[in-house]
Parts: structure tokens; C-alpha cells; sequence
């Protein structure tokens, strides 16, 4: 016994070593700004001169130095892009030192920068799997009317969509669901417009999306796939315009105005100084039901259907620094969709409504009472709804009218309180811990007139806390260990999520990285998994009756830089689900608690990401390789078998996918655009015959002179070929544009641009014994006018 406490005070006393070993040092902290627009300068370099230490600022542009070496130093401050900035200090031992710096943006020509975000963000971060997308290169990428996020990061390896009218992102095999998005640090459902052609992020308010294919730490939780974490700008401090002579401008005023003209959308943001902050806005709506108009007006004719379809959303971002230690943020984004349809005569009519979107509304108090810590408290309210109307009203020959209504009601009300807090211990270890809290309400309502078929109300809570520390055991290897501990109101167990990861730095260019975690959800969404178009997602509670969706995630990769120009990224992955939902082929409908079916899955694979993020020409290709296979026992007879159709390939996988995005600017007026899209096509279940079926009257009773009178498909195999391969080419062009003496862009863009027939689905004429393929996006052109003043 003696021996063995000997140890446990020995290991105690090596791990205080580690952490709390302080060497005559003091602390630096600050803010990183741009000195033209007063945003955060992300992943600047801060040095010591002549010594190995430094650091990084973060997205909010802020740093320490938690090793400061006593005596007299050089404070540097580095970025491509900006002039490099220094201060002499003197650092004292147990020093809590501040210094901001405001750098100027300047063009470095024939001058060598050997430190840009890429590389700060090579050597400091830890996690496995991730890609940080700039404004810049969501913009350069061609895309469908405008720029937008999403479909950036479907051109990434391991990110697939279902077709080309779905900018859901499939990451890794998992499903739409299993994917984390936030903004702001708020979470968002279904964040997309019209059934998934466009998401509801405006790219313009957009400074940086980063995104986590796997692997990801601790601090995120309830979902199992990947993480998308969005930081919008936070709005020009610097260059009030309207109100710079009046006392207005003291408390509000604005800097600057920009905003695009295309075909189908137009959108404008704005941004200014405030009293002690800033704030930002953006405004974007789509004119469908004014071009519908403008076209019967000028062709005077008449539309059979009186219908209406637009979206529109904004978001807004308001900062208000109280000290120079405490900071709150008010974000917030509201976007909707509403289609609404009228036809038929006056005695047989159809009104049809459908609307819907999410409302979210953020409060967050950023604190740093020292250098050592950061606190990070957040409040937020997301509330997405679906709402279908469908009324028909039928007029019989004296003159009675009889209603009948069809409603499908969806609505997520989520609470959220959240606390983040980092400890920056020493140069050795970064601490973070935090919790989160949800408090869930949620409704599924489907009726016809008096009968409803499902009804749920629910109002479960989901409670995460979470400690992970960064952990540099050397220079060269930073280890980052955490562990989530979860628990679901409807379930009574406690899950624990320990997850690890690590990086190896080989030299100043290359390094090996790798992670494994657990991971669980308790949320998903109830759509059909054999259908080709989904307008939303339906989300539900994982019911108490059935396991929270689970899996492990093994990932190993490397990484290399060079010449600060190219980075490479290889990485393969092993994903075993342990629990996966899906509908039940041969559920009761009486019967509520046999709705889904649990089974298992297996996904592994390997990604190429080559990238080039400076020059004339930039941009990156990616290839990957998927296997992916689920299994479920439908039939309830204890064996799960290929040739029952209770193993197979979901209907989003493509074994192998390519994607090449490239820009080339050409000189300072024009700039191309080119991306390449090639894929193994998606699995489908076939049809491989029909038969005849007892066609009932409207009493129930066979019909006597045809009894066999309906056609109806015979299925094979679920998802047992495939569709043809997938191609696409996209072309763009921007020239700089000055109408009006305002700065701007002229953009034509031009997608499937050698109009490849590409398989969105088999249609099967019973009647006629024929079978129609239907395509996705055809040739399309767009042009678009963008402006700045």
C-alpha cells in the first residue's frame, strides 16, 4: 500500500511538473485588428524576437503568450497582407502584460513572407480532418446564381451531395443529419432554400467557415459526422461615412454598402461603427413569383395556377465592447420560404400553403479577466417551423361547398445556454471546459380533416459538459485528450464520449495527425431514405425506446506544406456504426413504438486534398474513396443477408469522387473560373417487372368486371445498381467593374457547361412499358452585377 501511494504522489508530482512549471516568465494578451475596418486579423503570427516563442491569434483575433522570458523583448506581429508591426516591452517575472495592434493592409511584393494563416494554422491546430474556407475561395468557385458555402464545401474530399438540387452535404457517409452546423456559435436546422438548391448563408457576411470532416474535439457534441462552424464579419468600426461631422456619428453611423443583382436573387449587406463597437447587416431575397408576373403580364397570358414562390433572409450582427475585457455580441438570422398555389374551377378548388424557416436570435458575453482565462457565455433561441395547408373545396350542383384540409405542422423550438472557458495554464497546456444545455420543444403534426395519423409534442432536454486539454508533451507533438459526458432527458443512461487527438510535427513542413473519439446523437431526421428530392428534414427526438445513434471514429493522416504556397493532405478513416436508424418498411400503423429499425454500419475510406492558396492561380483538387455499408434486419428473423436486401449501400454513397476547383486571375481586372465534377453514380433500388393488383371501388368492395385492373412495380434488391457516372464542367468569369465610380464586379458563370445528361432518377411508364430518365441541371448560364460603396 505504501509503494503504491509512493506512485500515485510521484505521477502527481510529474504532472505538476508539466503544467504549473513556470520558468521567470510573464504573460502578453491582445487584439489583432485590421486597421482599415477595425475586424479581427485570424491567425496572425506573434513572436518574441530571437526566441522560439510564440503564438496565434484566434478567429476573434485574439492571443497570448503565456511564456513570456523576462528582461527586455521585441513584440512582432506577422501576416500576409498587412505590414508587419513591433513593439519593445519589458517583461517582468509573474507579469500580466496587454498589447492590441491595428494592422495596415498593404500589398508585399518581392518580399518573402514565410508566415500566412495556413501555416499558423498548420503548426497550432490539432484537429484532424479540417478545412478553413475564406470569402475568397467560396467566391472564386462557380456556382449556381450566386456563391454559396455549401456547395464550396461539396467540392471538398469526402463531402458529396444527393443530386444537383441538394446543397445538403453528406460528409463520410453519414447522413444530412449527422452533420453539426452553427453560426455564430448558434445551431441551425435545415439551413437551406428551396428544398436544398441554395443555403441560407449570404457568403458575403462570411469571414470564416470552418469545417471538420471527423474526427472533432470535445467541445462539440450531438452530432456524429462533422462540424461546420461559421464566423460572420463583425462590421466596419472604422469609416463612418453618413454621419463623420455630426454627434449621430459618436453612436451610429455607416461605412460601407455592397450588394449583387443576378437573375434569380438579389441581396445587399451593410456595415458601420456604433458607440464602443459595430454592427453588420444583410438582406437577400429572390424574385420567382415577380419574374412569373412580369412575364404573363408582358406576354398577356393567363397561368391555369395562381402561384407565388419566393425566399428572403437576413441576418444581422451587433457588437458592444463594454471594457476592454468584457464584450457582448447580439447575432441573429430569420429566413423563410413560402410557396403558396391556387387552381382549379370555383366549384373544385385547391388552396395550397407552404412555408418555412428558421428564426434564431444569439446574446454572447465574452469575458477575459486576465490573461489566463477566457470566458466564453452564450444564450441562443433557434426555432425552425414547416407548416403545409392544403385546402379543397368542392361545390355540388345546388350550391353546398365541402372543405376538406390536409395539415403537416414540424417545429423545433431549441433553448441553448452555453459556457466555454480556457485556461491557458502554460505554454505546455491549454484547458477548456464547459457545458451546454438544451431545453427542446418539439412538434410533428400530420392530419386529414378529423383523423390524425401522427402527433407528437415533446419537450426533452439535452445536457453536455465537456474538459479537454492541449497538451504540447514536446515542440514537435501536441497531444489534445477530452472527454464529453452526455445525457438525454428520454433515456436514462449517461454517455461518456472520451476522444483523443494528435499531431507530430517531422519537420516545419510535415506532420503526422491522428484521432479517435465516440460520439452519439440524439436527435434525426424521419425522411424517407429512398427518396430523391427531400424538401426538408423532418426532425425528431430519438425515441425512448430506441438507442441514441452512435459510432466510433479512427483517423490517420498526414500533412504537408510547401514553399508556402501548396499544402497536401492525406488522410484515411474507419467509421463502424454501432446504432443507426431508419423507417420501418413493415412498421404497424397501430402500432407506435415499431416505427424504425436499428442496425449497424461500416464506413472507411481515404481522401487527397491538394491545395494551392496563393499566386495567380489558385484553388485545389480532391479525390476520395468510400466504402459504406449498412445493415438492418427488416424482416425480424434474427439473420441479416445480402439477397434480402438487408445489406446494402445507402442511397447517397459514391464509392469514388474527383473534383478540381481552380481560379486564375488573369490581371487585375479579370479573373476565370473552372471546377470539374466526376463521381461513381448513386445506388438505386431497380424496378425489374410489374404485376397486376385487385383494383378497389370507392365502398372497398373488388370491382366484379376488373378485378386486376392497377399496375404496380416489382422492386429489386434496396439499392442494388447504380445510376450512370456523374460529370459536371463549370465556367466563370469576373471583370472589375467601376459604374457610377462605385468599385463592382460584372459575373457570368455558366454551369454544366458541356451539358452532360446526368441521372437524377428513372421514371417507369407502366402503361406504356417505357422508362424516362429525368436529369439534373442542364447547360444554364447566369449573369450577375456585384457593387461596393
Amino acid at each position: 500500500m505504501k509503494h503504491k501511494l509512493t506512485r500515485i504522489i510521484l505521477i502527481f508530482g510529474i504532472i505538476a511538473q508539466f503544467v504549473f512549471a513556470q520558468h521567470a516568465t510573464g504573460r502578453i494578451s491582445g487584439y489583432i485588428k485590421d486597421a482599415e475596418s477595425g475586424e479581427p486579423v485570424m491567425y496572425a503570427n506573434i513572436i518574441l524576437e530571437n526566441t522560439t516563442i510564440g503564438t496565434a491569434s484566434d478567429n476573434f483575433g485574439y492571443y497570448v503568450i503565456p511564456n513570456a522570458v523576462s528582461g527586455k523583448q521585441k513584440l512582432k506581429v506577422m501576416m500576409m497582407g498587412y505590414t508587419t508591426e513591433s513593439v519593445e516591452i519589458i517583461v517582468s517575472e509573474n507579469a500580466d502584460l496587454r498589447y492590441d495592434f491595428e494592422l495596415i493592409p498593404t500589398v508585399l511584393e518581392g518580399e518573402e513572407v514565410t508566415v500566412t494563416a495556413e501555416r499558423q494554422r498548420f503548426k497550432e491546430k490539432v484537429e484532424v480532418s479540417r478545412v478553413n474556407l475564406g470569402l475568397r475561395e467560396i467566391k472564386n468557385a462557380p456556382a449556381f446564381v450566386e456563391a454559396d458555402l455549401f456547395r464550396t464545401i461539396q467540392l471538398l474530399p469526402g463531402v458529396t451531395s444527393t443530386n444537383d438540387f441538394s446543397s445538403a452535404l453528406v460528409v463520410r457517409g453519414g447522413s444530412t443529419d449527422e452533420n453539426l452546423i452553427l453560426l455564430d456559435g448558434i445551431e441551425l436546422y435545415n439551413p437551406y432554400h428551396l428544398g436544398g438548391i441554395f443555403s441560407t448563408f449570404n457568403a458575403s457576411t462570411i469571414s470564416d467557415a470552418e469545417f471538420i470532416a471527423g474526427g472533432f474535439p470535445a467541445n462539440y457534441g450531438n452530432r456524429i459526422s462533422s462540424v461546420l462552424n461559421i464566423t460572420s464579419k463583425e462590421g466596419d468600426s472604422k469609416n463612418g461615412r453618413l454621419f463623420r461631422n455630426s454627434n449621430i456619428g459618436q453612436y451610429w453611423d455607416l461605412s460601407r454598402v455592397e450588394g449583387e443583382i443576378s437573375l434569380l436573387s438579389s441581396k445587399i449587406l451593410a456595415e458601420g461603427p456604433i458607440h464602443n463597437g459595430s454592427w453588420m447587416w444583410s438582406y437577400r431575397r429572390t424574385y420567382f413569383d415577380k419574374l412569373a408576373e412580369l412575364y404573363y403580364l408582358v406576354t398577356s397570358k393567363e397561368s391555369d395556377i395562381d402561384w407565388k414562390y419566393y425566399f428572403w433572409d437576413t441576418q444581422g450582427k451587433l457588437i458592444y465592447n463594454i471594457n476592454d475585457k468584457n464584450r457582448l455580441t447580439f447575432s441573429t438570422y430569420l429566413g423563410r420560404d413560402v410557396l403558396a398555389m391556387n387552381f382549379g374551377e370555383s366549384d373544385d378548388a385547391v388552396d395550397f400553403d407552404w412555408d418555412w424557416g428558421n428564426y434564431t436570435n444569439s446574446l454572447q458575453w465574452r469575458f477575459v479577466p486576465n490573461s489566463k482565462f477566457l470566458s466564453t457565455l452564450s444564450i441562443a433561441n433557434t426555432n425552425f417551423q414547416f407548416d403545409v395547408n392544403l385546402i379543397t373545396t368542392e361545390t355540388d350542383s345546388v350550391g353546398n361547398e365541402q372543405n376538406s384540409e390536409f395539415i403537416i405542422f414540424n417545429e423545433i423550438n431549441d433553448w441553448t445556454i452555453k459556457e466555454k472557458i480556457d485556461w491557458f495554464i502554460s505554454d505546455r497546456h491549454t484547458v477548456t471546459g464547459g457545458f451546454e444545455f438544451k431545453q427542446l420543444g418539439m412538434q410533428f403534426n400530420f392530419a386529414f380533416e378529423d383523423i390524425t395519423f401522427f402527433n407528437q409534442d415533446q419537450q426533452p432536454f439535452i445536457f453536455g459538459g465537456y474538459l479537454q486539454d492541449k497538451w504540447k508533451l514536446t515542440p514537435l507533438f501536441t497531444l489534445q485528450p477530452g472527454i464529453r459526458v452526455s445525457k438525454y432527458e428520454l433515456h436514462d443512461d449517461v454517455y461518456y464520449e472520451p476522444r483523443i487527438g494528435f499531431k507530430y510535427l517531422i519537420n516545419d513542413n510535415l506532420a503526422v495527425k491522428g484521432a479517435w473519439g465516440k460520439y452519439h446523437q440524439f436527435l434525426f431526421t424521419t425522411n424517407d431514405d429512398d427518396a430523391i428530392l427531400n424538401i426538408v428534414d423532418f426532425w425528431q427526438p430519438i425515441p425512448e425506446n430506441y438507442a441514441a445513434k452512435s459510432l466510433q471514429q479512427f483517423i490517420l493522416g498526414v500533412e504537408q506544406l510547401i514553399k508556402n504556397k501548396y499544402s497536401i493532405s492525406l488522410e484515411g478513416y474507419y467509421k463502424p456504426y454501432n446504432n443507426v436508424l431508419t423507417t420501418n418498411p413493415n412498421n404497424d400503423p397501430a402500432d407506435d413504438s415499431d416505427d424504425y429499425v436499428e442496425g449497424k454500419g461500416e464506413v472507411y475510406g481515404i481522401e487527397l486534398l491538394i491545395r494551392k492558396n496563393s499566386g495567380k492561380l489558385t484553388g485545389w483538387i480532391g479525390y476520395s474513396y468510400i466504402y459504406n455499408k449498412q445493415e438492418y434486419d427488416f424482416n425480424s428473423d434474427g439473420k441479416i443477408t445480402e439477397n434480402t436486401g438487408e445489406i446494402f449501400s445507402p442511397q447517397s454513397d459514391q464509392p469514388h469522387a474527383f473534383n478540381l476547383v481552380g481560379n486564375y486571375r488573369l490581371n487585375k481586372k479579370n479573373s476565370f473560373g473552372l471546377t470539374i465534377s466526376a463521381s461513381s453514380g448513386r445506388p438505386y433500388t431497380p424496378t425489374i417487372g410489374f404485376t397486376y393488383t385487385q383494383n378497389s371501388s370507392s365502398d372497398g368492395v373488388d370491382t366484379y368486371n376488373n378485378p386486376y385492373g392497377n399496375l404496380t412495380e416489382l422492386k429489386g434488391l434496396k439499392n442494388s445498381v447504380r445510376y450512370p457516372d456523374y460529370f459536371r464542367m463549370d465556367l466563370s468569369w469576373v471583370r472589375k467593374i467601376s459604374p457610377f465610380g462605385w468599385d463592382g464586379n460584372f459575373k457570368l458563370q455558366i454551369i454544366n457547361v458541356t451539358n452532360h445528361f446526368n441521372v437524377l432518377l428513372y421514371n417507369w411508364d407502366l402503361e406504356d412499358k417505357v422508362v424516362e430518365a429525368i436529369g439534373m441541371f442542364p447547360l444554364f448560364p447566369s449573369i450577375g452585377v456585384e457593387f461596393k460603396f
